[in-house]
């Protein structure tokens, strides 16, 4: 869309909703207001995507018409990235949902009719309702994805008497955050920007944005001269950057980090002191550490071991400005969560803990509570069984494939109704054919969303969100090592008849007997926040600059106190972690080799890049525009061998199913490899750039999990790949 034909839109000259109305949703009118005069600027915060960066909008006679960056906060750093300016479609798009939408005719038929919210609200609770009667409180199951009110649709879950919460982190984070927090007690921060050496396994952090990392990197690479060493199977952005480039073996980063252990430990080139006052289990480590050599390690990475002795020699000398980088998502191997641990270990033993260059606790800034009536805890187990199948995972987070098994196999009990917040599981989720599946069998479909996503194509009643330039949220406090708070107040009124998640949350919570949990205003909940912080008229000061940061940060060495107690088992640094093996899990990282692809396939492996964030973006007419499909990219001399060209038609299968996209021939990946990016190929029909257009990972990446985290391993599939 260029730039004249959105201000059509935006001030009206385009009517909005016509492309609703071709799908079988009749017209929205705009809310009536008195027209707006003039123009103005609101500092707020973005939501294209986990980052939660500072902005400015300029409006003018009521129109948004640019998002600036806000420079005062330190996370976002004065800048504003191609999603972020991109966000003011999100109010504009004609294909956004204007008004609450029932169902008619077959789930993914796309007929749909329009509702008020009273409709709206009685319908789905009169649906919930009958699933509560007939199977409990336990029957519905609530899952979301991050935002700022998140926690009101929680809340309604666990009010309405649901134990079967499920949150996105088991698709991304959630092996890493667990390596992390059982070996300090705590998830860090890697001080990228005072790093004079780093190691990063597949963190694509040129292309992958997480503010202020990837700003650090730029910076530390090319103005300080910091050293990157780099490992991923394909040749990304952030390889090309990097010092050294080594197209390992996927799966096998374990191997690695446990051959660099081997010489750092047997050559005495770790923190003797460091490790003998703040960890417990070194001894162990050492023994167990004797086959890892770095030529074992060659035959399983295909690094050369004398590359691995030099590398380890390098990182010790340069500690404790050093570190093994972690990234954020780790959604990638069964073993992902002990490749993850020794991770950690790594960085332990070399002493880069609480280190400037190292790895940092994280800075806080305390945020009050608004206190509210207190319900029942649920009294059914969880439907994905967490306690007995994943005893250390985090509770609140869910196991999303796990959970979908159950669901499919009525274990221990039938699941019926699903109301879904800001997420979109077809999509999200391995072996889409499943997830579909389990979206079928339920009685009721209830979705929480901006836009019609594939998620929301098959479901009984939508409840359309207002977007963030239009909404008012709770406070955000933002971890890290300059800790930040960031305040969200809408930017115009909401054009269509759209609400908060609150509202939503009210709406519905009135018919299900659950009001007196939510008999609050947003107001009331902000006041609350705000409170706490150690500033002069606190809501005035974030209304008029948007964040809020505390002088003093980054702080190191604030636990480096011999009497500091780490919130482990222990109380130390665990190296050797009894936790893991009262679990039933190693308690050092043990190396298994990963399954190769059978002669005549690839693994195929996914990633992210600087346009999109997972699925929900890739309809932007603005970032479309920069990526508009997903070519599955090939290995010049795999693709000659098949007789494939570039862009030619192709057909690429595994066990879970079958897509045909363009073939993107190069010398950039592993030859047993394949990558496609993630977002195409949508079932949606008001999704029109990806409806149809390229293809979906998630019909593809089969089902499999991390044994510890219980979180999805998405590149465990092997495909197939021939010219059609």
């Amino acid at each position: 869309m260029d730039r004249r034909r959105f201000l059509q839109i935006a001030s009206g000259g385009v009517a909005g909703g016509s492309l609703a109305s071709s799908v079988g949703c009749t017209k929205a009118k705009r809310t009536s207001r008195a027209p707006e005069r003039g123009v103005r600027e609101v500092a707020t915060t973005c939501e294209m995507c986990v980052n939660k960066c500072s902005l400015v909008a300029v409006v003018k006679d009521g129109v948004i018409r640019k998002l600036n960056p806000n420079p005062r906060n330190p996370k976002s750093r004065g800048m504003l990235c191609a999603r972020g300016n991109a966000g003011l479609q999100q109010v504009y798009d004609p294909a956004r949902i204007k008004r609450p939408l029932i169902r008619e005719g077959a789930r993914g038929e796309g007929k749909w009719r329009p509702a008020s919210w009273d409709e709206a609200f009685d319908y789905a609770a009169s649906r919930l309702g009958a699933v509560k009667a007939k199977y409990g409180p336990q029957g519905s199951l609530w899952s979301s994805c991050e935002s700022f009110q998140e926690v009101f649709f929680q809340n309604l879950a666990l009010a309405f008497g649901s134990p079967n919460l499920v949150r996105h982190p088991s698709l991304c984070l959630s092996a890493v955050n667990l390596a992390y927090s059982l070996t300090f007690g705590t998830v860090p921060s890697f001080d990228v920007l005072n790093a004079q050496y780093m190691i990063m396994s597949g963190s694509n952090r040129m292309e992958a944005f997480i503010t202020p990392d990837t700003m650090d990197l730029v910076h530390a690479t090319t103005e300080r001269k910091a050293r990157l060493i780099y490992l991923d199977p394909r040749f990304t952005v952030t390889a090309s950057k990097a010092d050294e480039w080594y197209p390992i073996r996927p799966g096998t980063d374990l191997a690695f980090i446990l051959a660099l252990l081997n010489v750092i430990v047997g050559e005495k080139l770790y923190n003797q002191e460091f490790v003998g006052t703040y960890t417990i289990g070194f001894d162990k480590l050492a023994e167990h550490l004797s086959p890892y050599t770095p030529a074992w390690a060659e035959n399983e990475t295909e690094i050369p071991a004398r590359d691995i002795t030099r590398i380890a020699h390098e990182f010790a000398d340069a500690a404790p400005r050093a570190f093994y980088y972690a990234g954020r998502r780790s959604s990638g191997y069964c073993e992902e969560f002990q490749m993850r641990r020794a991770q950690a270990i790594l960085n332990v033993i070399v002493g880069n803990w609480d280190r400037p260059g190292g790895v940092v606790p994280n800075g806080k800034i305390a945020l009050g509570e608004y206190l509210f009536l207190p319900w029942d805890d649920p009294t059914a187990p969880r439907i994905d069984e967490i306690e007995t199948n994943f005893p250390l995972a985090v509770k609140g987070d869910g196991a999303y494939l796990k959970l979908r098994e159950n669901v499919l196999a009525e274990k221990p009990y039938p699941v019926k109704a699903w109301m879904i917040h800001k997420h979109d599981p077809l999509n999200a989720i391995p072996d889409q054919n499943r997830t579909l599946q389990m979206l079928q069998q339920m009685d009721f479909v209830g979705v929480i969303d901006i836009e019609m996503s594939d998620t929301a194509w098959y479901a009984d009643v939508i409840f359309p969100e207002s977007t963030y330039l239009e909404r008012q949220d709770p406070i955000q406090m933002l971890p890290g090592l300059q800790p930040v708070v960031v305040f969200r107040q809408p930017v115009i009124a909401p054009l269509y008849d759209t609400k908060t998640t609150l509202e939503i949350a009210q709406g519905l919570a009135k018919r299900l007997g659950a009001s007196q949990y939510f008999d609050y205003t947003i107001e009331q909940w902000i006041e609350a926040q705000a409170k706490e912080l150690p500033i002069e008229q606190p809501l005035e000061y974030l209304k008029k600059f948007g964040t809020w940061s505390p002088p003093g940060f980054p702080q190191y060495g604030s636990t480096l106190s011999p009497n500091h107690r780490f919130v482990t088992q222990s109380g130390k640094i665990e190296i050797y972690s009894d936790r893991l093996a009262e679990a039933g899990h190693d308690p050092l990282p043990v190396y298994h080799p990963p399954a190769q692809p059978p002669h005549g396939q690839f693994r195929l492996i996914l990633g992210r890049n600087a346009v999109f964030t997972h699925a929900n973006s890739t309809n932007n007419p603005w970032l479309n525009k920069l990526k508009p499909d997903n070519g599955l990219w090939l290995n010049a001399s795999a693709a000659a061998t098949a007789g494939i060209r570039a862009g030619d038609r192709i057909e690429v299968s595994s066990k879970a199913g079958s897509v045909r996209m363009k073939a993107h021939v190069t010398e950039e990946i592993r030859p047993d490899c394949v990558y496609m990016a993630h977002g195409f190929g949508k079932r949606s029909q008001w999704q029109r750039l990806v409806h149809n257009n390229g293809a979906s990972d998630a019909q593809l990446i089969e089902t499999a999990w991390d044994k510890v985290s219980g979180g999805a391993a998405m590149h465990e599939t092997f495909v197939t790949v021939r010219k059609v």
